[in-house]
């Protein structure tokens, strides 16, 4: 029986003998995105009246529905409730508040405010990136059977994790379908932060290039990390603390057995250090090396891989010598980065190929296959997110309309999949649940298997958690998604259950709410505010149930896999991991994005306080009072209104100066600076149905007599737009 956790600073009342804990997001919440929290009692809820106070005044109310009980998550005697208060926008501290049997239950005080998450944690993960560096000198050598024989520096980038000083590119390559992307992926997000929220970044750190220069200190270390051949090495490791000597190498099993098959491919740190590379030559500024430099690094890199697999087959450097679905998204960034630094047609060539073979593992269902075959769904403890990035990042420089359209319904079928399968009816916390494959046998799981193919590696998975509200985010605004509102609420649920709206109430970023995971006890020891820890998992084989810094939980596991049952397991659990902070920061970069969509694509429209993404209230910017806010078929304590703005408009738009409104079968055309352009409407076969030129400020285009389906909007000097004629 799992332990029921009441902290001091979650009200726990007392309710004809039922025990009451509301679960929420103790960073607070952003005034015009999705907000909810979770209710966990032991007495009935469905059908009680609750209030949203404000300085004691009622501003809104609801009715709680039907609860959900996951499996192996209570101890049988506890429900947990949603509680949607998305229409409460005004910046503000409040309280929930119900009565039962004549007991008044009281959470704590929630805070609402304009980009509170950013106001919040954005300063406190820069901040991490900075004290999480590597030394900056620092030696190793060649890993050659057992010591090196010549000395290499390799210098810089960031400490592996608050339990490891070890650098790497990946790591798990001996598992092949578990390779994370880190140290390449951090220069990556921190360059598309700087990009996408400059003014978010300036007021964080009061530094308007420290995005710039963290990105550039990472990719010094890359530029390092290549061999003269044109490889880059896999991790500087030194098989945590035991070793006296730090080794290029690759390692495997959780004995740390060292290789010299330390040559990246793709998956393996490869294709991400050369989009890091080629994104960070684009920044206008060099650190240790210039920009030239680094983009003649991401080129020989390049050169250098396509040399040593295909696409979709051999792979030289890859332990099972074929590529897989990791080799297609880390490939597919590496061209795109190279194109867009470059504008040479082969790189395009190559990332056209690649997005085409990577939504050509899309199963029916709308997940990923892992491997060629199709018989091994893809599923990932950090980079669930990235095959979706990629795609997004693809379709913001491609302009030929029939490609475009192909990769967007792809995106789009994904995206449906991740929000139909997490079944947010089922599922109060909302927590994105994913397909894996367990004992021989594909399921649908909250967490993944232990059983997975490394023989030991499984934690916490915070990281695949802001890789997938990335995702969410990026793709919905590409898309301009009609479920918006979803795909933001989908999102922000990942980003709540890290930050204290979870079964424990664990803040799982260190300086964040009151409940943080321990300082995690190793040869190094640098738990750090703004780092966020690995954090809950399965607690069974399979990767079902859940468990929390439990050693005895999971031991005999560990017996059966022939390790120990020791303290230091708890790394699984409270250990700071690169990624993690990394796709948090790609998950308000996304959230905070401060620029139109690029490329052909369409965004919902903003929100008055700047913020990119749905307006989720029933209306105006004001507080309202709903009789029953629970009157959706979710009971998840709001209305759908399938992700539209509740006054039936969106706003679509693609380049500074040019936006389209739909409101039903009317389609206004506005222009800043006005000039003679040709409009056109084509359907998804390319035949043009109607044709006009407009010539104003603003323009009104009719579509009664256009028959309902999907359009592609095009402008002269623009690029296309989809519509939908119902």
């Amino acid at each position: 029986m799992r332990k029921l956790y009441f902290p001091l600073f979650l009200s726990a009342a007392s309710i004809a003998g039922a025990a009451v804990t509301f679960h929420y997001n103790v960073a607070g919440y952003d005034s015009n995105l999705p907000k909810a929290l979770v209710v966990e009692s032991s007495d009935n809820l469905n059908g009680v009246n609750y209030s949203i106070k404000k300085d004691g005044a009622t501003v809104a109310s609801g009715t709680f529905g039907v609860g959900s009980i996951p499996t192996g998550w209570t101890n049988g005697f506890t429900v947990y409730y949603n509680l949607d208060f998305s229409q409460v926008k005004t910046p503000g501290s409040y309280t929930i508040e119900f009565t039962k049997d004549g007991t008044l239950a009281k959470s704590a005080t929630i805070d609402i405010a304009d980009k509170k998450l950013a106001s919040k944690t954005l300063g406190m993960v820069f901040d991490y990136f900075r004290k999480d560096r590597s030394p900056e000198t620092s030696h190793t050598y060649v890993y050659v059977g057992t010591y090196a024989s010549a000395g290499v520096d390799v210098h810089g980038g960031w400490n592996d994790a608050s339990g490891d000083y070890g650098t790497y590119l990946s790591h798990l390559s001996y598992a092949n379908y578990m390779n994370p992307q880190q140290i390449p992926l951090t220069v990556w997000a921190l360059a598309f932060a700087n990009e996408r929220i400059p003014a978010a970044v300036k007021t964080a750190t009061s530094d308007a290039e420290f995005a710039i220069d963290e990105a550039l200190w990472g990719a010094d270390f890359l530029v390092r990390m290549q061999n003269a051949a044109g490889y880059f090495y896999m991790t500087v490791f030194n098989q945590w603390g035991q070793s006296s000597s730090w080794h290029l190498c690759a390692f495997s099993k959780s004995s740390g057995e060292m290789s010299n098959d330390y040559q990246t491919a793709y998956r393996e740190g490869g294709g991400m250090a050369i989009a890091a590379l080629a994104r960070a030559s684009t920044l206008g500024k060099g650190g240790d090396y210039t920009s030239d430099e680094y983009l003649a690094a991401a080129k020989t890199g390049f050169d250098h891989l396509e040399s040593k697999q295909t696409l979709g087959g051999d792979c030289a450097y890859c332990d099972d010598k074929k590529e897989n679905i990791i080799d297609d998204y880390t490939a597919l960034l590496a061209a795109m980065e190279l194109y867009n630094a470059t504008k040479d047609s082969k790189y395009w060539t190559v990332a056209q190929n690649r997005a085409s073979h990577l939504i050509g593992r899309l199963s029916d269902d709308g997940y990923f296959w892992s491997d060629n075959a199709k018989s091994r769904p893809f599923y990932h403890a950090s980079d669930a997110g990235l095959p979706l990035v990629a795609l997004v990042r693809y379709l913001e420089l491609e302009t030929n309309v029939e490609k475009a359209t192909a990769i967007r319904a792809a995106v789009k079928k994904h995206l449906d999949w991740m929000i139909s399968v997490t079944d947010r009816k089922n599922n109060h916390f909302g927590y994105a649940k994913q397909v894996v494959k367990t004992g021989g046998k594909i399921q649908t799981n909250y967490f993944i298997p232990h059983d997975n193919e490394t023989g030991y590696w499984f934690q916490g998975e915070s990281a695949r958690l802001g890789s997938l509200a990335s995702a969410a985010v990026y793709a919905s605004r590409m898309l301009n998604y009609a479920d918006s509102v979803k795909a933001y609420g989908y999102a922000a649920d990942q980003l709540d259950w890290l930050l204290g709206k979870n079964p424990y109430d664990l803040s799982v970023m260190k300086g964040v709410g009151s409940k943080n995971p321990p300082v995690y006890q190793s040869y190094s020891s640098s738990t750090l505010n703004g780092g966020i820890a690995n954090g809950i998992t399965g607690k069974e084989m399979d990767g079902s149930g859940i468990t929390w810094d439990n050693v005895s939980d999971i031991a005999s596991q560990l017996r059966s896999l022939n390790q120990d049952v020791a303290d230091w397991q708890t790394w699984r659990w409270e250990e700071q991991w690169l990624p993690h902070a990394t796709w948090y920061l790609m998950a308000l970069a996304t959230r905070y994005d401060e620029h139109p969509v690029k490329g052909a694509a369409v965004i919902p429209s903003s929100s008055s306080s700047g913020q990119s993404g749905p307006s989720s209230s029933a209306g105006g910017n004001s507080d309202i009072t709903s009789s029953n806010s629970n009157g959706g078929n979710d009971g998840s304590g709001s209305k759908d209104n399938g992700g539209k703005n509740t006054d039936g408009l969106f706003q679509v738009t693609t380049a500074a100066g040019f936006s389209v409104l739909q409101s039903g079968n009317t389609l206004q055309v506005t222009f800043v600076n006005p000039a003679l352009r040709k409009f056109s409407l084509m359907d998804v076969h390319g035949r043009v149905v109607m044709s006009t030129i407009l010539s104003n400020a603003s323009n009104t285009v009719q579509l009664s007599s256009v028959p309902k389906g999907i359009y592609l909007v095009h402008v002269q000097g623009f690029a296309p737009k989809k519509i939908v004629v119902k």
